[in-house]
């Protein structure tokens, strides 16, 4: 019978069903099955207890397992009372009652109450082969591990904290006490340390690193002492910290010497010492560029090239810095080998000064490290360029796209060895740089940047967006207003007027706002080949709408073109022409006959008004290429034509009365008004024409009209 862990209050567990009874069994639960909170009723000795006793590992006499008091009391399952310490000390054999949980990493027990039954000495540590520690099954289980200390500093709380290479594995301690422990006595000597297992793990609980808990240092033995002096062993040369030998030494501590030439304090610095560097890491290293410094640390190979890592310094001296090394982003990633055979490179740069020259793509400041990183390119390469240090509000003097010589210390990466070769390859690399001047600006950006384009795009989206706004709300002002009129006007000759007014608007504000967007299709399309040309679309777009506003006012007062008045029929037709060109559209061309007559306003002004009719609908329906504009004038008529090469017209359409082709039928009422003939016709090679014959003589009703 399983028993819900949050909320439960366990009946007497002899009623609960099957009872769990040996560690074994328990710890070969799945975490699923843990979590079930199944029974558990089992003796055993203590053998490891955390200080303020919120937990401990209790011992069958077989195997081990964690005991998590602290979990029972959060879930409210404790039944056990007050509990004295001294009941679950170390050594004391107890009786637990409980259920089981799935903790953190392993099946663990959630008490709900014990009692001391007596008292047992503590199981001999086991040699546990390193394959099984690094696998976490032992996890509870107390060992015993021999290595060389690497690390070895007291942490909060009293308590201290021990990293050990095993085998060739770091392996971390953590210790309850820190009474009788010294840095200097333990760091680079030998030990044997016994402690329980208890792996890191992450958030999927797998682990991921060796760890034990210990309780003090009656738990090491020393086998043998570090030196009195750590920089007493034979020096080595920066690029030269794990050379063949047939003496096994490399977990000890390594000495060399070099100049600084780059510090983070309290984490890591570069020394340098010709065309050789070092990365050494060092939390207690007081250094800053231009030291000499002698130090003495543990090899680190687990970023492809040899550092050092808890190192100690000497400071000898200053020095003067080496010259950078002018190289290429190739150079660097492609070092040239000492040999046809060997993987051996002659000079490889890392952690030394060098400078590159390349094109600055991208500027970012990591809030959380306090880092400046920059993206650079040199010969189709990008690496990054770092700089630790500077203030949150600091503004650098970088702008991204300048071209740019970087001065800094030189950090390779490496890819993964290839199965059949020997080392890994270099990969890529990033340079550490001092001060902001360690960037120097050959030649500053491009005018046309990435930004500028962005900005251009967004102004030529809103552009876009107010005239689709526009032309919705002169669309509406004249649907209201023809509602008016259609309301009010009921007599023949307001309704004419109607006609009339509806004419005019249809052939200022419609003809203009196709011209508008015909302007704004082109910049759509143009904008992503060629921002530059889009600009001016959109520009001539803005005057295109500004003169429409214009125009609108002017309809409603006394619906006259301001060109037209003022410079006459031929310019009117001219700039009509130009306001309707566009790159991607067809070509309009106005040619002119003979002497052009002067004719009477009105009849210059419905002219103009059949042009401008004839004119739209072959730029909304012809598909045309190219529209000419002609007017022929000799001695006795004018004929005004309108041709396109475009794809026709329907006849149906054209005789349609319902109002569809308002335009149509306001061509044939104004050339009527102003007594000349409208003909409509296909032409014989394809396309439309529009012609306007109109004889010098005015009409009665003109003549009516003008009187």
């Amino acid at each position: 019978m399983a028993l819900a862990l949050v909320g439960y209050l366990p009946q007497a567990l002899a009623d609960a069903g099957e009872v769990l009874d040996r560690v074994a069994v328990i710890r070969s639960l799945s975490r699923d099955d843990a979590a079930k909170g199944l029974p558990v009723f089992l003796k055993g000795t203590v053998v490891y207890k955390a200080r303020g006793g919120r937990a401990f590992i209790l011992h069958d006499g077989e195997e081990a397992l964690s005991v998590h008091l602290f979990r029972a009391k959060e879930l409210g399952l404790w039944k056990g009372g007050r509990i004295r310490d001294e009941i679950y000390d170390v050594g004391a054999v107890i009786e637990i009652e409980g259920v089981t949980g799935p903790a953190g990493y392993s099946p663990v027990i959630i008490p709900i109450r014990f009692k001391r039954v007596g008292t047992a000495p503590l199981p001999e540590p086991k040699r546990i082969p390193m394959e099984r520690l690094l696998s976490g099954s032992d996890v509870s289980q107390r060992v015993l591990v021999e290595g060389v200390v690497q690390r070895s500093v007291a942490v909060e709380d009293g308590k201290w904290a021990m990293s050990l290479m095993v085998d060739g594995h770091l392996c971390d301690v953590d210790f309850q006490m820190a009474e009788g422990f010294s840095t200097l006595k333990t760091v680079d000597s030998r030990v044997q340390v016994r402690g329980f297992c208890s792996p890191v793990f992450n958030l999927r609980s797998e682990s991921t690193r060796l760890r034990l808990l210990a309780w003090g240092q009656d738990d090491v033995t020393v086998i043998e002492p570090p030196p009195a002096d750590p920089f007493a062993a034979r020096h080595l040369p920066l690029n030269g910290l794990l050379p063949f030998s047939r003496v096994p030494d490399r977990f000890h501590r390594k000495v060399t010497e070099g100049i600084v030439n780059f510090a983070i304090p309290g984490h890591f610095f570069f020394l340098q010492d010709g065309t050789n560097g070092l990365r050494v890491e060092s939390s207690s290293a007081e250094v800053k560029v231009g030291d000499r410094l002698e130090v003495a640390g543990f090899v680190d190979t687990t970023s492809g090239i040899a550092s050092l890592s808890e190192a100690v310094a000497r400071r000898l001296g200053t020095a003067e810095l080496p010259a950078p090394m002018l190289v290429t982003a190739e150079e660097l990633l492609l070092p040239g080998m000492a040999g046809r055979v060997e993987p051996v490179v002659k000079v490889d740069h890392s952690g030394c000064v060098v400078q590159v020259r390349g094109l600055l793509r991208q500027i970012e400041r990591r809030s959380r490290e306090g880092i400046w990183s920059m993206l650079v390119e040199s010969g189709g390469m990008l690496f990054r360029a770092q700089m630790p240090g500077l203030v949150v509000t600091y503004q650098p003097p970088w702008r991204e796209g300048s071209e740019v010589v970087v001065t800094g210390v030189c950090e390779l990466e490496f890819s993964p060895r290839k199965p059949g070769t020997n080392s890994p390859l270099v990969s890529g690399f990033n340079l550490w740089l001092r001060n902001p001047g360690d960037m120097a600006i050959v030649k500053g950006p491009p005018w046309w940047t990435p930004q500028l384009l962005g900005i251009a795009l967004g102004g030529t989206g809103l552009v876009l967006a107010l005239a689709l706004v526009w032309s919705l709300l002169l669309h509406r002002k004249v649907d209201q207003q023809m509602g008016i009129i259609s309301s009010k006007l009921r007599s023949e000759t307001i309704h004419t007027e109607r006609n009339r007014l509806a004419q005019d608007l249809h052939d200022t504000l419609e003809q203009q706002l196709v011209g508008v967007a015909l302007q704004l299709d082109d910049a759509e399309e143009i904008i992503r080949k060629d921002p530059e040309l889009a600009t001016e679309v959109v520009t001539l777009a803005r005057r295109m709408l500004r003169h429409t506003r214009m125009e609108a006012r002017r309809s409603v007062w006394d619906l006259r073109s301001q060109v037209l008045e003022s410079d006459g029929l031929v310019p009117a037709l001219e700039a009509l022409a130009e306001s309707v060109a566009s790159p991607s559209g067809p070509s309009v061309e106005v040619r002119t006959a003979g002497e052009p007559r002067s004719f009477p306003l009105e009849t210059e002004f419905q002219l103009f008004r059949v042009a401008q009719e004839a004119l739209a609908n072959a730029l909304k329906h012809a598909r045309a290429k190219r529209i000419v504009i002609a007017l022929q004038c000799n001695g006795e008529t004018t004929r005004l034509t309108i041709s396109d090469d475009g794809e026709g017209f329907s006849a149906v359409a054209l005789n349609r009365s319902d109002g569809s082709h308002f335009g149509v039928l306001g061509m044939y009422e104004r050339a009527e008004r102003i007594g000349g003939k409208l003909t409509i016709a296909r032409n014989s090679d394809g396309g439309c024409s529009v012609t306007l014959m109109l004889s010098h003589e005015p009409s009665p009703a003109l003549q009516t009209r003008i009187s």
